[in-house]
């Protein structure tokens, strides 16, 4: 109504100099009437809060930050980046009661997904851009100042319809039921700290002994992609019962769904929150080119499940907290050196993985702006890009080549080990976060061979059912990620 009436000032004030040296005779009804008609068509023009029955919430936040990067024979620092641990976004809400018992409402939430992000910058690229997002082909990123860059990846785009009593049905794009990281109940350690471990420096390349850049990133040896995503779906989440709240989804073509029981509640000055979840996949990938005379071309059904909890406690009245999730995903294990089926893989076979984190500290409003939070952390992830030996003994392990770099070949174990701290400070007054966290990678990855000389260095001769293979470590160097940054609510 604020803007209504603005823009009633201005047409006002335009239609008065608009007749000039007119006589106060010559404003007649004529003239009410069309100042009316223009007030009407600016009133219809303006965005207003909702539709007057559907309430609109216009929310989000902005989370900028500095990188600085070392992976053990290179340095640099990068500004002004977009985190991928909280991406800046904004979100429109909306809700409306039905009756004293139902309600109904949507939530669109933008992202940007491109444009100098955590998660897509590596030593030879600081601008994070893909090629095929900006213009459909494989170009090249920027590497020049004031080149524009887009905002607008669907977070979430779901309705919903809710019975206080029966529980919320949600349709659209929206985070599945399954497995989650840990729960943070600081809720700001993620900004520095998430869940998982490869969205600051997951795309940075793994460095050797002398130097050499080898064709593999730190996000291959990262998380399991099996932890806390969305997609298209039909979710059910039931009312809370004593704290308790059970949760299940289906999504797509009904070849993905998951369930999962959450907890959250106080007990004796303590906060409680906890997680458990399952999730299975068949989705038979596509290829590029189909073929629908052949019903066969869309390859081997996966079989993929994951299992995963997560458990946080702090001591309310000291604000000592402990927080942490277990994660594994197992992807068809059961036919050895058979392909999984995974993203369309057709002669790999994936080991079982899981990934730990635990983080602790204390969060505290010592000052007087807000919480303030000191953390540590620990975690590690097994055989994430680790391939399962042929039990013929003709393949072993997984190989990561790329033009230019050190080729690894033969992987059938990984470790990636993780460890850091560090500071949140909250701004009550500006509704705003600021922090700095540290984290170090440390990866140790095996290799196999059938005789042939292998990647990796050093090792011992173990037996196996096909034959002797040689298992090697690569040597490899660790990497170090310290980032700064700042987010505002609004």
């Amino acid at each position: 109504m604020k803007a209504a009436g603005f823009f009633a000032f201005a047409a006002t004030v335009a239609l008065a100099l608009s007749i000039g040296s007119a006589s106060a005779a010559d404003l007649g009804a004529s003239c009410c009437a069309d100042l009316e008609e223009r007030i009407a068509d600016l009133e219809a023009i303006t965005v207003r809060k909702g539709d007057r029955k559907m309430s609109l919430t216009v929310t989000g936040h902005v989370h900028r930050v500095v990188l600085w990067w070392d992976d053990g024979h290179s340095s640099g620092t990068y500004y002004g980046l977009d985190s991928t641990n909280f991406s800046s976004r904004f979100v429109f809400r909306g809700s409306a009661k039905v009756n004293p018992s139902v309600s109904m409402g949507f939530d669109i939430t933008i992202e940007i997904e491109a444009g100098g992000t955590s998660s897509k910058l590596s030593q030879f690229d600081e601008d994070g851009k893909v090629g095929a997002q900006i213009n459909g082909s494989n170009a090249g990123s920027f590497n020049s100042a004031n080149v524009d860059s887009y905002f607008g990846d669907a977070r979430r785009v779901a309705w919903w319809i809710e019975h206080k009593d029966l529980g919320r049905l949600t349709v659209g794009r929206w985070e599945f039921a399954g497995v989650y990281p840990t729960i943070d109940l600081t809720g700001h350690l993620f900004l520095a700290a998430g869940g998982s471990f490869v969205l600051l420096n997951g795309t940075f390349f793994i460095r050797g002994p002398t130097g050499q850049y080898y064709a593999m990133v730190w996000a291959q040896v990262g998380d399991p992609a099996a932890a806390g995503g969305r997609t298209e779906l039909v979710r059910y989440d039931s009312p809370s019962w004593n704290g308790f709240i059970y949760s299940a989804s289906i999504a797509e073509a009904g070849d993905y769904w998951g369930t999962m029981v959450r907890y959250a509640g106080e007990h004796g000055g303590f906060r409680i929150a906890g997680q458990v979840g399952y999730e299975r996949i068949t989705d038979i990938a596509t290829p590029v080119t189909v073929d629908p005379t052949d019903v066969a071309f869309t390859g081997r059904r996966p079989n993929i499940t994951a299992r995963g909890f997560a458990l946080s406690a702090m001591h309310i009245p000291t604000g000592l907290f402990v927080q942490g999730h277990y994660n594994a995903a197992d992807y068809g294990g059961e036919i050895i050196g058979a392909a999984s089926g995974y993203w369309g893989e057709s002669t790999r076979h994936k080991k079982p993985v899981d990934h730990w984190l635990i983080q602790a500290g204390v969060s505290k409003n010592w000052f007087g702006s807000g919480n303030t939070s000191v953390y540590g952390e620990y975690g590690v992830a097994n055989d994430v890009g680790a391939d399962i030996t042929n039990a013929a003994g003709t393949t072993v392990g997984r190989n990561f080549a790329i033009a230019g770099f050190t080729a690894v070949s033969g992987v059938t174990s990984t470790e990636t080990k993780v460890w850091g701290m560090g500071i949140a400070q909250e701004i009550d007054a500006a509704n705003t976060t600021l922090y700095i966290g540290y984290r170090h990678f440390d990866a140790d990855i095996r290799c196999t061979d059938l005789g042939a000389a292998a990647t990796c260095s050093g090792g011992v001769a173990v037996s196996a059912a096909a034959g002797t293979f040689t298992t090697h470590k690569l040597a490899t160097e660790g990497a170090d990620v310290i980032v700064a940054g700042l987010r505002v609510r609004f």
